[in-house]
Parts: C-alpha cells; structure tokens; sequence
C-alpha cells in the first residue's frame, strides 16, 4: 500500500500564503502518518485571468507558491527528514494541477498523459477541467497502478444547478488523454521520467478502464437553488450551535444539490464522496482575514464569518471511482482546513490508501456516463485561441505594466501621426 493525499482550493486569484496553509496542510492524515507518496493539489481561480489565459511564466508566481506551501508542510510534518520533488504541473486557464511524490515512488512514475476541456464562455477555461493519468510501476511486474488526477471548476451561483450538470457532461465528453508532450496546457516545469513506457491504447477516456480516477475542484454546487434573503444571514450556521438545532450545519446537507444530483444520476456519475462532517467550504466573507481562525483545523470556538449574499455551501468536494471488494482503496480521512487569509472558500482534503498493485478491468467501473465528442480537439483548439486573445486583451487592460504598454504604444502613433503631418506639409 502507498499513501494519496489530494487537495483542493479556490485560491481566489491571489498568491497563496505559504505560512497560513502549510501547518494545516496535511490535517486530513492520520496521527501517526508520515508524509504521504503521492500529493495531488486542485486549484481553481489560481491566478487572474490575464495571467491564467496567458499562462507559462505568468502563472509562475502563483504556482510557485504552492510548492513552497508543500515543501514548509513536508518539513513541519517530518521535522526535515523527508522531502516531495514536484512532478508535473497542468494548466487549463484559471485551473490547475500539481502533482508531487517522494523522490523513490517518483521513480517509479513511468509515463504522464495530460488531458483538459473547457466549459467556459467560448468553451475557454475560465471554468472546466485539466487532469492527468500517471502510470506508476508496481514492484515485481513490467504492469504499472494507473491513477488519474482531475482539477475541475463548474458553473457559479444557487440557479445554475442545470448548467453544472452540463458542464460535468462537456468534461466527460471533451477530456481526452494524450501523451504529454501532445496536450496544449502543458507546463514545461516537470521531472525527468526514469524510463519511459507507453500507456496503454485504450486509455484516453476520462473512465478509462484499470485506472483510479480522483475528481477534485470547486464544483460550485450549493445548498439552496436559489439566492438567499436579505435576513438570511440572520440564521446561518456558527459553531456553537448545538447539532440538534436547525440552524446546524450538518441539516444544509440535506439541501446539498451534488448529493440530490448525484442521487438522480445527473452528475458525478460513477463516483464516489466520503461522508460529510466538516462546515461549509464557501463563501466566507473578506472581514475573516483579520478573524484568528486556528491552524489546526479546529472550528471550536471559532466564529465563521459568512458572506451574507451567498448560502453556506459544500462548492470544494473531493470524488472518487468507487473501491471493488478486491481493489484495496481505502479512503481515511476527508476535512476541510481552516479559512485562508487570501481566499472566500476553505481547501477541502483527502488521505486515501492504494494497493500497490495494478488493477484489472473488472476492478473499476470504466463504463462512461457519455460517448466521447470526436471533434474534441477541434474544440480545445478553438478555445485555446481564444484564450490568448482574451488574455493578452485582459493583461492590456487590466494590469500596470499592460496600461504602461497601451500608453507608450498610443505615444508611438501620436508621435508617428506627427511627424509624418509634419513631413508631409514640407
């Protein structure tokens, strides 16, 4: 058996704090855990949007963050004796994956595919999904575990229940995996693989057969389908409030639409959430920046200090392929970490143990909700044009150095149109 640990957040399009996240960062494993093999980590929103639709060296302030969030965490967890290299990172507009591992399981990774699909205006990134499949190989065989990471983030607001569902749909039809070096969101921050193998042929559905498939993000499903009432605020939850009370958090669940969704077989399909016990995930107000909310994870004693505007809502969720009697995935703990000074949603988390062992067809339900679209990359193509050129616009528009630019350019005509009034009357 190895160790998962995923995560997701809504990094609210600022720079991460490493010092706030890291000592919280591996809450979800068990007291007597070290640092986990494999980390997975899900953003949404990871930087704004000029930066995210341009990507690369843009987005690697923002990204850098995070791998010195996981890098402080390591060290508080092992006291300096263990250490996670980053394996790869994927970007699809404002969402992203990173994957990191211990440097002997990173060792064994023996291919990366790449997969992304936007569901965004313009089928752009501002909302959908980016994931990869990595193939690691199992001790004693040429057969490798295949696990697959997906980073997603649906549709806003109570009404759109209808428009997540769709989106869920797009994703399943559009993410298709290929070779990494094929995918047009690649990052070219990766490890070198030890040795390269290919993956297998029938591998490029999101529910490829023998693979663990872990679906991670913001997926904006809320607790009311629609908005709330001016007083409603008045009644939200807080903790101390006693759990047989109706204002509890524990009775938003039952309202929860990805749960009522899920039940009627309209989203999700095929996977799996581990019982809810933690608080609402969104949407805290800007003033629980100044609010002292404990790093260990602990809401006792804690105000939450909601966003009035907005339901207290589970919008963070972590999915999985569902285990078979045989298939020896065991899923620990799942929590919420504590309200970070730089976002409106809290990281949610996820420690999962796997069999070291590759797994059979029969092991996983790899039968997908949706036929693949086969104009798929037609579609991601179009959208990725349209990703730079609402990108560069956005950085012109909407950034100093982009202003600066857009003044010396008019300079440049103005000054042009001059000179050549000028020249011309002589």
């Amino acid at each position: 058996m190895f160790d998962l640990y995923l995560l997701s957040f809504n990094c609210a399009r600022h720079l991460v704090s490493p010092e706030s996240l890291a000592p919280s960062f591996f809450d979800a494993l068990p007291n007597a855990a070290s640092v986990p093999d494999v980390v997975a980590i899900s953003l949404q929103e990871v930087a704004p949007i000029a930066h995210s639709f341009l990507g690369g060296s843009y987005l690697t302030p923002y990204l850098d963050r995070i791998t010195t969030t996981v890098h402080l965490a390591t060290d508080l967890r092992s006291n300096g004796s263990e250490r996670l290299e980053h394996v790869a990172t994927r970007s699809l507009g404002m969402t992203a994956l990173v994957i990191f591992a211990k440097p002997e399981l990173a060792e064994r990774i023996r291919w990366i595919q790449a997969a992304a699909a936007g569901v965004g205006f313009w089928n752009m990134g501002n909302k959908g999904a980016v994931g990869m499949r990595i193939g690691v190989a199992c001790p004693g065989s040429g057969e490798t575990l295949n696990l697959a990471f997906i980073a997603a983030h649906l549709a806003p607001m109570e009404v759109n229940v209808e428009a997540r569902n769709r989106d869920w749909e797009k994703i399943v039809r559009n993410l298709v995996f290929v070779s990494d070096h094929d995918s047009p969101y690649s990052l070219s921050e990766q490890m070198p693989l030890t040795s390269s193998q290919s993956p297998p042929t029938d591998s490029e559905s999101l529910f490829a057969p023998a693979s663990h498939l872990f679906f991670a993000g913001d997926l904006n499903y809320r607790t009311s389908d629609r908005p709330p009432l001016p007083d409603s605020y008045k009644s939200y939850p807080q903790p101390t409030t006693s759990e047989a009370s109706a204002e509890h958090f524990s009775h938003l669940l039952k309202r929860d639409q990805l749960n009522r969704e899920r039940e009627a077989n309209r989203t999700l399909h095929n996977l799996h959430e581990l019982p809810i016990n933690f608080p609402p995930t969104y949407k805290y107000s800007v003033r629980q920046h100044t609010s002292g909310h404990k790093r260990s994870g602990s809401d006792v004693d804690v105000r939450f200090d909601w966003a009035e505007h907005r339901h207290p809502s589970w919008c963070d969720r972590i999915l999985f392929s569902p285990p078979s009697a045989s298939s020896r995935l065991e899923a620990q703990i799942y929590t919420a970490l504590p309200v970070q000074p730089t976002s409106d949603h809290r990281p949610v988390v996820l420690s999962v143990r796997v069999d070291n062992r590759p797994l059979s067809r029969e092991e996983t339900q790899s039968q997908p909700p949706f036929p693949t679209n086969p104009n798929w990359r037609v579609r991601q193509d179009a959208a990725r044009r349209w990703e730079l050129i609402v990108g560069i616009l956005s950085y012109l528009a909407l950034t100093k150095k982009g202003n600066a630019m857009i003044v010396v350019i008019a300079g440049i005509i103005v000054f042009t149109s001059w000179y050549l009034s000028t020249w011309l009357r002589i």
